[in-house]
């Protein structure tokens, strides 16, 4: 995918070494030349300019990219600008980051669909870890479900899968299962996951199922 990033704030550069560690191609844009200097080597590349000027912002390859990001932290009316200026120029994909309610109003009414609040997925997502415990990562599906990446815990090692019996004791599916493989060097994922595995020590489970069922599971442990 090739992408365009506007804003080197913390999410900004998060965003852009994450996406170019994928793979990707990035263009990191920002009018701070020292972040631009910064964070050269990390992401694919960067370039130093003020997206507040149209002449400028016209210079960006934005028709040749699957998406530009739009993330510019604080900076709520440079936002807005940047993104009336990508509508005007007709970037057809934006995504772009929301920093308050009446700022996803706004945007929404301006025709962007895509928005990202970091810090309230990033709070949801600590909460959940904090909660359940073991939690490596999180998705949540609606206000009562998840999809959660859950590391085994001392408990369940050296038992069959089918012993412990996620569904039946906890009513939670078991989707995957991540385990480490010595001779590949990396974790690999064994999905149809037969009952008779017997659970190991660094085994990263995926399971779906309610917060509340979640929430049993961890008490087993207190």
């Amino acid at each position: 995918m090739k992408c365009i990033v506007i804003g080197l704030g913390n999410f900004g550069v998060a965003l852009s070494q994450r996406l170019t560690m994928r793979g990707n191609e990035v263009l990191a844009v920002d009018s701070d030349l020292e972040k631009v200097n910064k964070y050269k080597d990390s992401i694919s590349s960067t370039v130093a300019l003020d997206v507040t000027n149209e002449m400028a912002l016209r210079t960006l390859p934005l028709k040749e990219v699957d998406v530009v990001f739009v993330v510019l932290g604080k900076e709520f009316g440079t936002s807005l600008l940047v993104i009336a200026l990508l509508k005007q120029i007709g970037v057809k994909r934006i995504v772009a980051r929301s920093i308050s309610a009446v700022h996803s109003v706004i945007l929404k009414s301006m025709g962007i669909t895509e928005l990202i609040n970091p810090e309230k997925e990033y709070a949801d997502f600590f909460a959940t870890k904090v909660e359940l415990g073991t939690t490596i990562d999180s998705y949540i599906v609606d206000d009562d479900h998840l999809v959660v990446e859950w590391e085994l815990h001392p408990d369940f090692v050296g038992r069959k899968l089918v012993d412990v019996a996620f569904k039946d004791n906890f009513d939670l599916q078991l989707i995957a299962l991540k385990r480490y493989d010595k001779k590949a060097g990396k974790p690999l994922v064994i999905q149809d996951v037969p009952n008779d595995i017997v659970l190991e020590k660094g085994d990263i489970l995926v399971l779906y199922g309610t917060l509340r069922s979640f929430r049993q599971l961890g008490m087993q442990f207190i």
